[in-house]
């Protein structure tokens, strides 16, 4: 998998010819934006300056020096070192700048960064970096955060927008490296403010970005105005989104350095997320791949990223002349080999009563798992027919727009086809929507792109008639699959709404069952089993689950569903808690006997 944005990580091997290792020091300056007694300065920061984790509990900074080191040539192998002026604030008077002369000879270091505020660099920080950055190369890292006045003044930042660019020009000028640290989340921003920043600052001649979600952390001041009036936070998946639209408006090569904050557990209020930081990473990677999303694409306005579709998925014929792929990711196809078409008419539409309901009214339908888009275009067929007045509406969520590219490409219409499917899909491709409108009908699609378990609570309560859920088996995509996601689902039906699946699994079914649906079975297609329809209401089930069945899913572990309580786990986390819960439920029967 293409890595869609420029890591930090990959840059100092390309510059250096071998990773660079930063080495945390902590000179205890303290910031002069701060009182004598440690109070005052930014609402967000905490009383450790950002102060390296490794780092704490050293006494001298030789020992920090050593045990960062030490650590990093033990947990990573590490060769190279750049040393990280870190906590609080560097300055630059005479004593601050022998200390730093005396580390740097200390150590044989590549390369030495210093984090500081923009209002710190007076013109004799100026000529010290300057005279540095002939003997070891220099880089400067400056907390600018937002580029918004009235945010900084809000934060108690105390210097505005102008102070960071004029010190991001001027190090510029000096040959100076420049990173740029900025957190999305401060109180009172929105999209359109982190925007604003990321465009300001990708116009500006910086060397590498920062990116920090706002941590409310015990001890600040933040803290104690969030405690009187409760500050909103991001969580994974809101930040996640926010945090792609900024990596796009990078050029494309500013290396990203961080995603993410780190904050104690113990000293962190919000947002608690149940996300790892190298999960975090690796779905912002999966996520911007997926979409077709590249660092710099809104930079550079026009261009698209690259499709990988040719080396994840292969065009495969299904039997009744149809097409469907064989995802190299997952190890799966996506449709029965029976039929990509036959599959979307005889386990979707007809089950759902598609229609007949159009006969009655609007419908909406909420297709799960757009992929191919055979469902919600088999069911626009239907609607495209005229032979209902009423409107069909879809709202399809997809997490791959590359499958939506290579279907544009590869399905063709067919005569019995009521609209052009190719240009559907092309349409969904680019611009996310389409709509048909004639005479005799109205019917439309629009697609949400990401997580469908981020994008489905971002629905509107009790708003479909009927749930299309047709993501990969249990086993490749447990996380679509489980009591949580079943329950986020029923949320957003009405209470005469269907919803319809292939899968007959046993955990499946019964999780259905837990979160709240009477569960029946649909006609078998293309295998002996049939699909499963999760209703509201006990009546609109007419094929009821076999009694052998429901003892399984009563009396057996393998009625034990998947569960995925914060919506964040991977498949594999999933599959591993129900297995843990099946060796559980097993130890503890004798007991109950």
């Amino acid at each position: 998998m293409n890595k869609p944005y420029l890591q930090y990580k990959d840059y100092l091997k390309e510059r250096y010819g071998a990773p660079l290792f930063r080495v945390p020091i902590d000179f205890d300056l303290g910031c002069p934006h701060r009182e004598t007694d440690g109070t005052g300065g930014c609402t967000f920061c905490n009383q450790r300056g950002s102060r390296a984790v490794q780092t704490i509990g050293t006494d001298s900074i030789e020992e920090q020096m050593k045990e960062a080191i030490r650590f990093a040539r033990e947990r990573y192998s590490a060769k190279k070192f750049m040393a990280y002026i870190q906590a609080f604030s560097a300055t630059f008077g005479e004593e601050q700048q022998a200390m730093y002369l005396d580390l740097l000879r200390s150590f044989d270091f590549t390369a030495v960064s210093f984090g500081t505020r923009p209002d710190d660099l007076t013109p004799q920080a100026y000529k010290f970096l300057v005279e540095l950055n002939r003997d070891i190369e220099v880089w400067v890292e400056l907390g600018v955060q937002t580029v918004h006045e009235r945010t900084l003044k809000k934060v108690n930042r105390g210097h505005g927008w102008a102070i960071s660019e004029k010190a991001i020009n001027r190090l510029h000028e000096l040959g100076i490296k420049v990173i740029v640290h900025v957190i999305l989340g401060l109180p009172g921003e929105t999209a359109d403010h982190f925007r604003q920043t990321a465009d300001t600052l990708a116009a500006l001649p910086i060397d590498a970005i920062k990116i920090h979600n706002l941590h409310i952390e015990k001890g600040t001041i933040l803290a104690h105005e969030h405690a009187e009036h409760p500050i909103p936070t991001l969580m994974e998946y809101e930040f996640a989104e926010h945090l792609m639209d900024f990596i796009r408006r990078m050029p494309p090569n500013i290396p990203i350095m961080r995603l993410t904050t780190d904050t104690l557990d113990a000293e962190l209020i919000a947002p608690k997320w149940h996300m790892a930081k190298g999960q975090f990473r690796d779905y912002i990677v999966q996520q911007m791949v997926c979409r077709e999303w590249v660092q710099g694409d809104l930079f550079e306005r026009g261009r698209a990223g690259e499709s990988e579709s040719g080396s994840v998925l292969k065009t495969v014929e299904t039997e009744d002349g149809s097409v469907t792929f064989w995802n190299e990711e997952y190890k799966e196809h996506y449709h029965t080999p029976a039929g990509a078409r036959l599959e979307a008419e005889e386990k979707y539409v007809v089950p759902g009563k598609l229609r007949e309901r159009l006969t009655r009214g609007d419908v909406a339908l909420l297709d799960v798992c757009f992929g191919l888009g055979y469902n919600s275009l088999t069911a626009m067929n239907i609607a495209a027919k005229g032979m209902s007045e009423y409107p069909l509406s879809v709202t399809a969520l997809e997490m791959d727009r590359r499958v939506v590219s290579a279907a544009s490409e590869n399905i063709q219409s067919l005569k019995t086809d009521s609209f052009d499917w190719q240009d559907c899909l092309t349409h969904l491709h680019q611009s996310k929507a389409y709509s048909l409108k004639s005479k005799a009908s109205v019917a439309s699609i629009n697609l949400l792109w990401g997580d469908a378990r981020y994008t489905a609570t971002k629905l509107e309560p009790s708003a479909f008639d009927l749930v299309f859920l047709d993501a990969f088996s249990t086993q490749r995509n447990s996380e679509l699959w489980t009591v949580d996601f079943f329950r986020k689902l029923k949320t957003v039906m009405k209470p005469d709404a269907v919803l319809l699946t292939y899968c007959a699994a046993i955990p499946v079914r019964a999780g259905l069952i837990e979160a709240g649906f009477f569960v029946g079975e649909t006609a078998p297609v293309g295998r002996q089993r049939g699909g499963t329809i999760a209703t509201l209401r006990e009546a609109d089930v007419e094929i009821p689950l076999p009694d052998h069945e429901i003892k399984l899913i009563r009396e057996t572990t393998r009625g034990l569903p998947y569960r995925d309580p914060h919506g964040v786990w991977t498949n594999k986390e999933i599959l591993r808690d129900r297995q843990e819960h099946i060796i559980q439920s097993k130890t503890e029967e004798p007991s109950n006997h």
